[in-house]
């Protein structure tokens, strides 16, 4: 402690000699002294300011890129790159490199007979299995903030095919020829609104044991307690399921297919549905098709573009894809006249 005290003394009495002979300020390690006065200390760190002004300027001058601008960017740099490797649109030889030419695409006709060659006896003796459309869906409206919903729907195919087990369904009806007639056709159960709600409250019925839930037009006040049970498969006219006429419901979901979309984003989902088997002809597999893509495109209106961005045809175990050719078949690609109030015709009944 006295050592410090002994060498500030020194320091302050050379800093006052100094001021004896020189009238100019004079800057110690500790005090400035100027004419005799002794003022407060001040030390400036001038390299470390240059410093931080420097990482400031940079900061400044940084970009910044969020997570959307990035995967942007990246996607731009692979197709690029992947378009600098295209040699030409089609191949000259017969054998050649794949990815250097773009993935061929197919007639939707082509498509199946090159499954129905694949599964020949001969190869993978494959004729009783079933031939798929892979497709991805454009889930985007008018508004950029609003998407459709994953979707609900049957089909009555013009050519039906074994696909699976029968559906379990349940009818909603008052009159006992209609509850006659429901179980006659098939029905799992059949009854009145209260008797059927109240089944499924105690316990008796189990509402996931239903693929489908009709119910005739004189049950559409009564059955609104049952939506919270069945939610999507809650009957409705706009679906097909609430009606006068029972027999042409019952045909629809009985020998329909249902098919239920499936998120990938906000903007995009998929769908794969079962157009035949491999033994049917393929003029049979295209009417099918077309039925789907005409049933499939009604849940979004053309004035948006095409709802189905690209088709896929697989038939497992056949590891092979043929990709269609998307705009001959989906309405949207060409330039067909629409109403301006079909969007929101189609919005409505989704929703």
């Amino acid at each position: 402690m006295s050592h410090y005290f002994t060498c500030q003394v020194l320091t302050l009495t050379r800093g006052l000699r100094s001021v004896l002979i020189n009238p100019w300020p004079v800057v110690t390690n500790n005090c400035t002294i100027q004419q005799g006065v002794i003022g407060a200390v001040h030390v400036r760190h001038k390299g470390k300011q240059r410093i931080r002004d420097a990482k400031v300027q940079a900061d400044k001058n940084k970009t910044f890129f969020s997570k959307k601008d990035k995967k942007q960017i990246q996607s731009s740099a692979s197709a690029s790159i992947e378009k600098s490797t295209i040699l030409a649109d089609k191949p000259v030889d017969n054998v050649w490199v794949r990815k250097f030419y773009p993935t061929p695409r197919f007639s939707i006709d082509n498509a199946f007979e090159r499954h129905q060659a694949f599964a020949q006896p001969a190869m993978l003796d494959n004729m009783e299995g079933l031939v798929y459309l892979d497709m991805l869906l454009d889930f985007t409206t008018k508004k950029k903030t609003k998407f459709l919903k994953n979707i609900r729907s049957t089909v009555l195919l013009p050519h039906p095919f074994n696909w699976g087990p029968p559906p379990n369904i349940l009818v909603f009806c008052k009159e006992e020829e209609h509850t006659t007639l429901a179980m006659t056709l098939g029905a799992k159960h059949a009854g009145s609104p209260p008797e059927v709600i109240k089944m499924i409250e105690t316990g008796i019925l189990n509402p996931k044991d239903f693929t489908h839930v009709l119910a005739t037009a004189d049950c559409a006040a009564d059955i609104t307690p049952a939506r919270s049970y069945f939610r999507d498969k809650f009957p409705q006219r706009a679906k097909g399921s609430l009606g006068t006429d029972l027999n042409a419901m019952w045909t629809l979901f009985y020998d329909g297919y249902t098919y239920e979309t499936q998120s990938l984003s906000e903007s995009q989902g998929k769908l794969q549905v079962p157009v035949g088997q491999l033994k049917q002809p393929t003029s049979q597999l295209v009417a099918n098709f077309e039925a789907f893509v005409e049933s499939i495109c009604k849940h979004r209106s053309i004035a948006l573009g095409p709802f189905i961005q690209s088709i896929s045809v697989v038939a497992p175990p056949s590891p092979e894809e043929f990709l269609v050719k998307v705009e001959d078949y989906v309405p949207g690609y060409q330039n067909e006249e629409v109403d301006s109030d079909d969007e929101d015709d189609v919005m409505e009944e989704t929703n």
